[in-house]
């Protein structure tokens, strides 16, 4: 599942050495964070889902504990995962779902947000599929993945850096700026084990980024 028109095709090499799994983890999470389908409850029930999340973990340039696989259990029934994600984030009650997953409405002025977004995302080449809000989380992560894959098809140290500062800039003004607070927003309305586990990984994995690029700023270095 894709989120983002022209994506980055990239040979293998030094520096892809160290920001290619990083972009496989960003690449993990959209799926996860997009409605689900049957495919993907399948996955997690057979456990091809932690098989993939440690296989691209592993490879970090910085040390990432996976939570148990215990805590990422899903619901036998299919309906019922399905029904918790529409509860969660995009239905729930009156007052329209409780755990949005649009950066928007985390901020002060949406629109402003959204126009941030769209000059990040033409900068760089791309664009969102249509019938995707630049603003959902699926979208900021698959954007971050292309921008590791960036990084990693650079040509020399000037791009690279360029590449890396791009990341924090996003990181810091975007994705990284309101996960928290949906994070806690999850929590507090007690969802399934799955989206629970889910939001609180997506979070150490944030963090964890933003200080890989703030104490290795060159990427060559890696």
């Amino acid at each position: 599942m894709t989120h983002l028109v022209a994506p980055l095709r990239v040979k293998a090499g030094k520096v892809a050495a160290s920001s290619l799994p990083r972009s496989c983890v960003y690449a993990i999470f959209p799926g996860r964070l997009s409605f689900p389908e049957v495919r993907f409850h399948s996955d997690i029930r057979r456990g091809f889902w932690m098989e993939s999340l440690a296989a691209s973990s592993g490879r970090l340039p910085y040390p990432l504990r996976l939570p148990a696989a215990r805590s990422f259990t899903v619901p036998g029934d299919f309906d019922a995962f399905q029904s918790e994600y529409i509860r969660l984030f995009e239905v729930g009650g009156r007052g329209g779902a409780p755990c949005p997953l649009y950066s928007g409405h985390y901020s002060n002025d949406r629109l402003r947000a959204l126009e941030s977004l769209v000059r990040f995302y033409n900068f760089f080449g791309v664009q969102t599929e249509q019938g995707m809000m630049p603003d959902h989380v699926a979208v900021e992560l698959e954007f971050m993945s292309h921008l590791t894959e960036t990084e990693a098809a650079a040509r020399n140290e000037i791009d690279r850096r360029s590449s890396r500062r791009a990341q924090a800039d996003f990181l810091d003004n975007h994705l990284a700026n309101w996960w928290p607070k949906i994070a806690e927003k999850i929590k507090r309305h007690e969802p399934l084990p799955f989206y629970r586990s889910l939001a609180g990984f997506t979070s150490k994995f944030l963090d964890a980024e933003l200080t890989h690029l703030a104490t290795r700023p060159d990427p060559s270095s890696s």
